[in-house]
């Protein structure tokens, strides 16, 4: 009974918010996660050089978000929800209710326009509260006669307006909002009220916004009220007398509206301005509205709304003295809080402003902690706690304050005396701003002022009524939020760093919740740099193949997983709680990123600034106002960006890394995919050749556990492979070419056999495919062979220990295939990689292979090929022995080179990738000058050669090495004894990379390798069989074109400029013409220069006799400039970088797989960009260029400008001309095209920007002069006419220089390219090589072994 009188007592009561029970269980476990993420991140610290510093950065950055989740755990251990009784309010107290002063700050009238905060103004002179004892005050910091005009027209409508308000109870009681809302009269409304309300509205609003656009009042209104007369020429918004002017005046007989009730009353203020003295802001308004309204009215209870916070409650008063004039609570409670809520709001909240968690969770939360926060607008207090009045529980309030009468002062001595009270001196060595009134020092000066205001042992209330109390506009484009959030956080940053931080302020003062609670908002600005560090690095690691996180299926990995996804889960549950939608919820998470990055991270540097004195505070007003079209975008939800502003950059730059780096990431991971590597292995398996005599050694330097899966994989499935093969004489002997190539069964296969192999093969790569994307090996396989034992949680592709695992032993009597033939012994190898050593790439791993096979096999004969280069040809072995084995000349062949063909080559060659002129031309006229060139790929070597040998004519192969048996030693000892052998340290003080194996120090490390083995004495031989002897994955986007390219120009170029140039390092020891063989590649890059400055028959010739179509031959001339210009360009840089020391030696792997798109418009021969590449930029300025210069040139020519003939300027014309139709498609690419492989905007923009600083930059060296100046054997003979052509030209060009000032400079230019370009092919006689494999089969019956290696490369630098 007495617990049901006390309720019926209460004016409000307190419920706990349900469900804690669940959620404090949910926040243990998060807790428990993130205390294993922590300890995984301080007991797995890599060692130095392998990413220690993004590791250790990643460990502060989660050690920060863990502090910061503790710190949010405040507001959500225990919320609590009010409810109020004004019914009881009523009876209790009837009409003796004190007095409200009702404050309403704006600043400048075309951010805040006028007309918007009239609505204000009327919404709270509306309020369901006796009206005597309400009173509003405008205060007005623009000092703007619009905004008191306009504040005039709403007391004149103020008469009709709340009478209209009152009689029919209308909702909202803000005009704007209401007619906006009631598309129709109200229900209760007679239709020609409800019109004749509506129009006198309407017609109010269209004078003051006339005036606002003219910025002018008409002379007849100024004449109807005084305060007009406050304004003159010399006033500015900055400096200003004090205005206040008393537009009603509650205590006047006369106020009344036309029901002949009391009007509010109403009081505009515009304080003092001198450019002498700082205003503090918002915070010295509200001050001076305080002393100001404690003249006039002097009510006990005082309201502050934002000028775009009109009331949409006509209760909210009522509700908030629920709270002060309870007689139990009261006495405790300092201010009444509501939510900030906003109308504008679009159905997802597309910009995440609607900050429902803050309203329904966090605020909740902070209130049973002893006191929400005071966020500036919506908030009734106490007059005293705002005076400076500390906690006391004698303390007792005078609510009948300031309803006496006034007495003998009449209004204008009133405004007299409230002028001298905001003037700008009234302050100067007084208290306010420090211990009375708002705060100073501080953009948030509403939240200092709530701690301070809790700190002197008051307590707040929230209060969230079921129909909003009051309701704003919210920021409607990116950049308003960006500025509004970027104030909030300063402030709050601010508070944090000074001494009202509240674990200092606070302490002993209010309770460790709230003091957390606090932090919360005070540590947003601080919230930035942990969450761009995590937005960037991870990114960056992931393209840089740094491994930031444990390995999936790690245990590791659980409390990662599991702390993100619980935390998510619970984010969205709150979300959908507080009325969010599922796209409102994703949006604000977009927005919780962008807001860190650019709002926050702006918020601390300029905190940072302010402490350091490097800066003054300022207050930012957020617009509320927006253009119709940006209106528009925002109610369709798009973003809206469109002005240049710096906080863009930041998030074009975070959101375009993370995708340049995810793609670039996954296209590395994927670059050489282990079902890709597979079809090499088990091709070069199934060789035309006795398998006992085959080794297949599989170099992985990823360490992948999921590629030596996939080639036990392969081991298995070789059984039924390898004699499928043999027996159908099938080719080509990759699975994955073979049964896309046939998708009907061979002609002479058994169909049930056939579809058996491809179900077995399919099964099998579906297998791997499935391992590869899940990044898991199924435990049970993992049983299945010891090697799998090798890798553990510590294993990274950067530090592993070295690993040789010989899965087919092809010396044991049990390895054989379902026809009971022995198999080739395959072996897999991953040298050591640890981070303080250098592991040279490719070069490393083959000389790692050589010292492995030695060991293993120890054959003759080496051949290596790449892994995606599978054996097209079954007899290549047998060709390749017919060179070895001849009688007469195989004595001096060191290695025996197969052209590099591609089998995903379009009909028209559109990257120009085929290299037919190179196989057909080049390199068989290398052959016939000594030796071609060593490709890296499908190349046949003497073991010898590889190891140092020197030619000598008395030297006799030793064919029949490694065929003898092993002996005693079994495969685990040899095992362990090859694995000493491709340790980190093996090489230290050798030859090896110099003297023996592949020589390290350069890109192609293959060239120097061959120009090596040549200069020992040794030749080559080139063989182009009819059936391709390999065949692989050519780039099929430009920028994976222009990466290779890039790399092979820089490694020949760095050998060009080395001591191994071919010039010095083969002089005497090689022909000339081969060292001029050399030279073609080793000049790649320095053709760059030329090409950019200058930029035929035969050489289409070539193409056509190289099997090219026309078509085909014109892509490939496009693809030589543009290659030119970039690949050969950064080619030439990186190497002269290198050469002076400014960079080091990287190895970037081509990928070789592309998307779904990229691989359609590749098919369709549409040339790929997509990305925002600097080579495009180069690409495009140069297409830009001759286009703008050719149409230029040709109108100006045409005009007669130059007063000179046309056929002066024909070859210009004809080779801009030329230029201009190579580049047809990257024009469509820029201005045309649509898709996804289109020129970015961006890279088309900086273009035209290069375009336009070349005419502004080579005046000087073009010049602007006026005309004065007239201007078999066919190979051999062919060559011998052009050569004489291009001295007849060198002549010209030496014999009619130009004056200086004519275009000497461009002249002599021209000159220099064109000789680069006259010793840029030597003259050689290419030869053709045909072998006689049944002469070799007659001559040896089972002579020679050989060994294949085949390099696995998955691999990204850090």
């Amino acid at each position: 009974m007495e617990t049901t009188t006390t309720e019926r007592r209460r004016l409000f009561a307190t419920e706990m918010v349900g469900g804690r029970a669940v959620y404090r269980l949910q926040a243990a476990t998060v807790a428990a996660g993130i205390l294993l993420v922590l300890y995984y991140r301080a007991t797995r610290v890599p060692a130095a050089g392998e990413g220690r510093a993004a590791w250790l950065g990643m460990a502060a950055a989660e050690l920060w978000f863990a502090v910061y989740w503790v710190i949010t755990q405040s507001v959500r251990w225990c919320p609590v929800r009010r409810r109020t009784f004004k019914n009881r309010l009523a009876e209790r107290y009837k009409e003796n209710l004190p007095g409200v002063d009702v404050f309403v700050c704006t600043a400048d009238p075309h951010a805040e326009p006028p007309s918007l905060v009239i609505s204000t103004i009327l919404s709270v002179m509306a309020y369901n509260y006796p009206s005597e004892k309400i009173s509003v005050y405008l205060s007005d910091d623009g000092g703007s006669i619009l905004t008191f005009y306009a504040l005039w027209e709403a007391s004149m409508f103020a008469k009709k307006w709340l009478p209209f308000c009152r009689r029919y109870n209308i909702e909202p009681r803000s005009s704007a909002a209401y007619f906006s809302e009631s598309e129709g009269h109200h229900n209760l409304c007679s239709p020609k009220e409800w019109s004749f309300i509506k129009n006198l509205y309407e017609e109010m609003r269209e004078r003051i916004d006339s005036a606002v656009m003219s910025g002018k009042i008409p002379e007849e209104i100024k004449l109807k009220h005084k305060g007009f007369d406050e304004w003159n020429s010399e006033m500015t918004s900055k400096n200003h007398q004090p205005i206040v002017q008393v537009l009603i005046d509650g205590k006047s007989q006369n106020a009344v509206d036309d029901d002949g009730n009391v009007l509010p009353t109403l009081v505009y203020m515009a304080r003092e301005k001198s450019p002498q003295y700082h205003h503090n802001f918002k915070a010295g308004a509200l001050n001076a509205l305080i002393r100001v309204s404690a003249l006039i009215s002097d009510s006990p209870v005082i309201l502050n709304v934002d000028c775009d916070m009109y009331s949409n409650n006509s209760d909210s008063i009522r509700d908030a003295l629920c709270f002060f004039l309870d007689e139990e609570m009261s006495h405790k409670i300092g201010f009444v809080q509501y939510p900030q809520n906003y109308n504008n709001m679009t159905k997802n909240n597309i910009y995440g402003n609607s900050l429902n968690v803050i309203n329904h969770v966090e605020m909740r939360g902070l209130d049973s902690a002893g006191g929400c926060l005071y966020i500036g607008t919506g908030c009734f207090h106490r007059r005293e706690i705002l005076c400076g009045k500390k906690f006391s529980k004698d303390y007792k309030e005078d609510w009948g304050r300031g309803i006496k009468e006034r007495g003998h002062e009449n209004i204008d001595e009133i405004e007299e005396k409230a002028k001298s009270l905001a003037t700008c001196t009234y302050e100067l060595r007084t208290q306010w701003g420090n211990e009375i009134g708002v705060k100073y020092g501080c953009p948030v000066e509403d939240v200092i002022t709530g701690l301070a205001i809790h700190c002197r042992g008051w307590e707040s209330v929230y209060m969230e009524p079921q129909r909003a109390a009051f309701v704003g506009v919210a920021p409607a484009t990116l950049a308003q939020t960006i500025l509004q959030h970027k104030r909030w956080s300063e402030g709050n940053f601010t508070i944090f760093l000074s001494k009202h931080n509240t674990f200092l302020f606070g302490h002993g003062k209010i309770s460790l919740q709230l003091q957390m609670g606090y932090c919360i908002y005070g540590l947003w600005a601080a919230n930035s740099l942990p969450t761009i560090y995590y937005v960037m690095i991870p990114a960056l690691g992931l393209v840089k193949g740094t491994p930031l996180f444990p390995e999936i299926m790690s245990p590791w990995a659980t409390p990662f997983i599991y702390v993100f996804c619980v935390k998510t889960l619970y984010s969205l549950y709150e979300a959908l709680l507080s009325g969010d939608t599922l796209k409102g919820w994703w949006n604000g998470q977009r927005m919780w990123m962008v807001k860190r990055i650019t709002s926050y991270l702006y918020g601390f540097i300029d905190t940072i600034r302010k402490l350091l004195g490097l800066s003054k505070m300022s207050f930012e007003i957020t617009a509320k106002v927006s253009d119709g079209d940006e209106a528009k975008r925002y109610e369709q939800e798009i973003l809206e960006f469109g002005s240049s502003s710096p906080e863009y950059v930041i998030i074009a730059t975070v959101a375009l890394l993370n995708f340049v780096c995810l793609v670039a990431g996954l296209s590395k991971i994927m670059a050489e995919p282990p079902s890709l590597v597979i079809s090499t292995i088990l091709s070069v398996m199934a060789y035309n050749y006795p398998s006992e005599k085959i080794s297949v050694y599989l170099s992985d330097d990823g360490g992948s556990i999921l590629t030596f899966y996939a080639l036990w994989e392969a081991s298995i499935f070789a059984k039924k492979w390898l004699p499928f093969c043999k027996r159908y004489n099938i080719e080509p002997r990759s699975p994955a070419a073979y049964f896309s190539e046939s998708k009907v069964h061979h002609n002479l296969c058994i169909p049930k056999e056939w579809a058996l192999i491809k179900n077995l093969y399919e099964e099998m790569r579906e297998r791997i495919d499935t391992a590869t994307m899940s990044g898991k090996i199924p435990e049970e396989m993992k049983l299945k062979h010891k090697g799998f034992d090798e890798w553990n949680s510590d294993f990274t592709l950067k530090n592993h220990q070295p690993i040789v695992q010989i899965l087919i032993d092809g010396k044991n009597r049990n390895a054989i295939d379902d026809d009971r033939n022995v198999l080739p012994t395959l072996v897999y190898v991953a040298r050591e990689k640890r981070p303080q050593y250098h592991h040279n790439f490719k070069a490393g791993a083959l000389n790692a292979l050589i010292r492995v096979s030695s060991v293993i096999s120890d054959s003759p004969v080496i051949l290596n090929v790449d892994c995606d280069m599978y054996s097209n040809n079954s007899d290549s072995i047998r060709d390749a022995l017919c060179f070895f084995l001849d009688e007469e000349m195989g004595q001096k062949i060191g290695f025996v080179q197969y052209p590099q063909i591609f089998n995903n080559m379009t009909q028209n060659d559109i990257y120009g990738n085929s290299f037919n002129v190179s196989y057909h031309v080049e390199m068989c006229g290398l052959d016939s000058v000594g030796g071609c060139l060593y490709i890296g790929t499908g190349c046949f070597h003497r073991r010898e050669i590889l190891c140092g040998r020197i030619f000598s004519k008395d030297y006799k192969e030793n064919w029949n090495r490694g065929i003898k048996e092993r002996g005693k030693e079994n495969i685990n000892e040899i095992e362990e004894k090859a694995t000493s052998l491709v340790t980190c340290t093996y090489e230290h003080r050798t030859q090896w990379g110099n003297d023996i194996g592949v020589k390290y120090g350069f890109p192609a490390e293959d060239i120097i390798t061959g120009l090596a083995i040549h200069c020992r004495g040794w030749e080559s031989a080139f063989i182009n069989p009819k059936r391709a002897a390999f065949l692989g994955l050519a780039p099929s986007t430009l920028a994976q074109n222009i990466l290779q390219h890039k790399r092979w120009s820089e490694g020949n170029l760095t050998i060009f400029l080395s001591k191994y140039c071919s010039f010095l390092f083969g002089h005497g020891k090689i022909k000339l013409q081969l060292q001029m063989g050399y030279c073609i590649c080793g000049l790649w890059a320095a053709n760059s220069l030329p090409t950019l400055y200058y930029v035929t028959l035969y050489g289409l010739y070539e193409a056509l006799l190289s099997g090219d179509t026309l078509k085909g031959w014109w892509n490939g001339q496009r693809m030589w400039m543009v290659k030119s210009i970039t690949s050969y360009l950064y080619g030439f840089i990186d190497t002269i970088r290198k050469c002076v020391g400014m960079s080091k030696m990287s190895f970037e792997v081509t990928a070789k797989v592309s998307g779904h798109d990229e691989a359609k418009r590749y098919e369709q021969e549409i040339l790929e960009f997509g990305s925002s590449s600097p080579e495009y930029v180069i690409i495009a300025t140069v297409a830009l260029l001759n286009f703008v210069c050719l149409v230029g040139g040709l109108s100006q020519i045409m005009a007669g400008v130059w007063n000179m003939p046309w056929n002066v300027f024909l070859p210009q014309a004809i080779l801009c001309g030329m230029i201009v139709f190579i580049n047809m498609p990257i024009y469509e690419a820029m201005f045309l095209r649509k898709d996804n492989g289109r020129i970015p905007t961006a890279v088309t923009l900086a273009s035209i920007g290069f375009v336009m600083l070349a005419f502004l930059t080579t005046t000087a060296a073009v010049g602007e002069g006026e005309y004065g100046r007239q201007g078999g054997v066919q190979i051999p003979f062919q060559a011998a006419t052009v050569a004489a052509g291009k001295l007849l030209v060198l002549y010209y060009r030496a014999t009619h220089m130009p004056a200086g000032g004519e275009g000497r400079a461009a002249w002599v230019g021209m000159e220099a390219a064109e000789v680069m370009y006259t010793v840029g092919r030597p003259v050689v006689c290419p030869v053709r090589r045909r072998t006689f494999k049944d002469r070799l089969a007659e001559r040896l019956v089972t002579f020679v072994r050989y060994n294949c290696l085949s390099s696995n490369w998955i691999l990204v630098h850090a």
